[in-house]
């Protein structure tokens, strides 16, 4: 798997799913930007609450910081960030690193990027992120084509490794987690923060992100009468609590976990949706807490 991504076979799905997308990344970017940087203190408030980290002049690696490197952007103006990620990152108008993400990652993910990229969507989020934190440019930042499961840094080369909406798409989370105990600097900190699955959109069709579901019902994907209605943009391990919690304190003893409820689940409707349904005595196998927890985080600090 060259990348998170993967190609659907129907083109009428890829643009529906490209013109959708396009509309929720290029409506309100300046409060898309905001959003993210009252995420990102949030996450500095977490991680110094339970560890007693502070992120400043910390040599920092973002796992899967993606096209529009927000994260970079916030913690590049007071550390060293470096970011890997399967796909490449092109900066500017640099055919070289494009024909390599052709041939690295392929024809959609490439098409995706280079018709983001001239309708102005980076640049303008990017902007509007300086804008907001008070400095004239991003920060300078290292972006590396790297497999997470393999990587090629030296063992405790980081003070701190920090993840959002990536460790869903893993195919071998617990490779990508022994990477990180091993990279990371003893005394250093983890934030690793995955989209679950059986959240209500942790099904990642583009339809039910973007609100317009076209009459799908709640938890679709979790439904057998309704899960052929989703249809996924992205290679998902449909891992629940259960197994990450596992897989996290086999790995990373004392770490701390969060379930983060602050996204659409939390609204009412979906509380009253959640009650009719198990009335009706469908999604019986899953708790209150796997259908309305909306990100799971785990926070570690490595022993000295």
């Amino acid at each position: 798997m060259k990348t998170y991504t993967f190609a659907r076979t129907n083109p009428l799905h890829f643009f529906q799913d490209a013109l959708r997308l396009y509309k929720m990344k290029s409506e309100d970017i300046e409060g898309q930007a905001s959003g993210t940087i009252d995420w990102m203190r949030q996450f500095e408030s977490r991680t110094l609450e339970a560890t007693g980290i502070s992120l400043v002049n910390k040599r920092i690696l973002i796992i899967g910081p993606g096209q529009t490197p927000r994260e970079m952007i916030y913690l590049g103006i007071r550390n060293e960030v470096v970011g890997i990620d399967l796909d490449v990152i092109p900066h500017g108008l640099d055919p070289k690193a494009y024909l390599q993400m052709l041939k690295s990652n392929g024809l959609l993910r490439t098409v995706k990027t280079v018709a983001r990229k001239a309708l102005g969507i980076d640049s303008s989020y990017e902007k509007a992120m300086c804008n907001l934190l008070k400095v004239p440019r991003p920060p300078k930042s290292t972006h590396l084509q790297m497999n997470a499961e393999e990587m090629t840094f030296s063992d405790e080369s980081f003070d701190f490794v920090y993840s959002f909406s990536v460790f869903e798409h893993l195919p071998a989370p617990e490779k990508v987690v022994g990477e990180i105990c091993r990279v990371l600097k003893p005394g250093g900190g983890a934030y690793l923060s995955l989209h679950l699955y059986t959240s209500d959109n942790g099904c990642h069709d583009i339809g039910v992100f973007s609100g317009k579901r076209d009459q799908i019902p709640f938890w679709s994907h979790l439904r057998p009468e309704y899960k052929s209605l989703i249809s996924p943009n992205a290679y998902l391990n449909e891992m629940r609590i259960p197994q990450w919690k596992a897989l996290y304190e086999a790995t990373m003893p004392g770490m701390k976990l969060l379930m983060d409820q602050d996204g659409p689940e939390k609204s009412e409707p979906f509380k009253k949706e959640l009650s009719v349904i198990r009335k009706n005595g469908g999604l019986q196998d899953y708790s209150d807490d796997e259908l309305l927890t909306y990100n799971l985080i785990s926070i570690w600090q490595k022993p000295l």
